[in-house]
């Protein structure tokens, strides 16, 4: 049984899979890294809170009902706000539940849940989380989807190849700051550079627009697209570097594929887990990291000829963050989730 919030993405990909699902209210808790003062005064946002907060305690009602009906030997909870209700419940209703935190430190609502979850699943090595109960923790990984890390294929645009290829990845939805870099820099960096730009929805009709106006030799160099699906691999094989996000999606499907990478995370005032995720691997020599206040387009093209100019750092970065992939991650977390479970079974018995 699947509970979600009932939103259209993910209600569509249910629908058309094997798997039950209920939707359930739930809120999320509104910070934006302004000061508490700010925050306490800005009655929009904390009038958002108080809505969503009601949201949440329907949500636990819900999820009440939900496990009764179901009567689950184990829950598991990715993470979210989503997941909150639905924990709650369980520990009230003394159901065992598996939390799994895809980030270096953990969200407000798994910090929450971890006081009363029987098992911990995390992406980085256990040492990184000093604040856990390390009693409670299993290092299983990120999963990845096994096409990327078992697929071989190659099939993506050549370009020119006397030019690296660079990946610009700004995500689905798109980075202003990213995109904005990339617009005002097109002949920079198409000059020296194949570009593939995936600008996300709110940035591709701009890119194609930029590159209509490029002179016909760079108009090649330049790829603009909104997003990728089952392209996105063969974006990966062909990529030489990728400059992408601090999200962990992300940045897992670039230790499956051992890529060079330089990741410029959201600013820590809007998503303080994408700065720490960068700055742990860029410690452990994984990934190049660019603060987005440094960001512009002569720095970003520089780093990228240094880079790309390096032969031995290129393959020191693929070799090292290739070191933090764990190719069986969904399998030790079903492992981990299915022994909850089991203990569960032999508790009731």
């Amino acid at each position: 049984m699947f509970v979600c919030a009932g939103g259209e993405y993910e209600t569509s990909l249910l629908r058309h899979s094997a798997i039950s699902y209920k939707s359930i209210p739930a809120g999320k808790y509104r910070r934006y890294g302004r000061g508490k003062l700010r925050e306490i005064i800005d009655i929009k946002t904390q009038s958002q809170n108080a809505t969503d907060l009601f949201k949440t305690v329907k949500g636990y009602a819900y999820s009440r009902k939900i496990i009764k009906q179901f009567k689950p030997d184990v829950i598991f909870i990715k993470g979210g706000y989503v997941g909150l209700p639905v924990g709650l419940a369980a520990a009230h209703l003394g159901i065992p539940y598996v939390i799994h935190e895809s980030d270096v430190v953990m969200g407000k609502a798994n910090k929450i849940l971890s006081k009363r979850a029987s098992a911990i699943a995390v992406s980085f090595p256990i040492s990184a989380y000093q604040d856990a109960d390390q009693n409670k923790l299993f290092f299983t990984g990120n999963p990845v989807r096994p096409e990327y890390y078992i697929s071989a294929d190659q099939g993506a645009k050549s370009f020119n190849k006397q030019k690296p290829n660079i990946m610009i990845f700004a995500g689905s939805q798109g980075a202003e700051a990213i995109n904005s870099v990339v617009f005002e820099n097109i002949e920079l960096l198409t000059k020296n550079f194949n570009i593939l730009h995936i600008a996300g929805r709110q940035g591709v009709e701009r890119a194609r627009f930029m590159r209509h106006r490029l002179p016909l030799e760079q108009k090649r160099c330049y790829e603009p697209h909104g997003f990728l699906t089952e392209e996105m691999i063969a974006a990966y094989h062909w990529s030489d570097i990728v400059v992408a996000r601090g999200g962990m999606n992300s940045l897992s499907e670039i230790a499956a594929l051992s890529k060079p990478a330089i990741i410029i995370p959201l600013p820590s005032s809007t998503n303080n887990h994408q700065l720490k995720n960068a700055q742990y691997l860029a410690r452990q020599g994984a990934v190049r990291l660019l603060m987005q206040d440094q960001l512009h387009g002569v720095r970003l093209a520089n780093e990228l000829s240094k880079l790309s100019g390096d032969p031995s750092s290129m393959n020191y970065l693929a070799s090292t963050v290739h070191k933090f992939f764990k190719p069986k991650a969904s399998i030790s977390l079903a492992k981990v989730i299915l022994s909850v479970a089991s203990d569960n079974k032999g508790s009731l018995a």
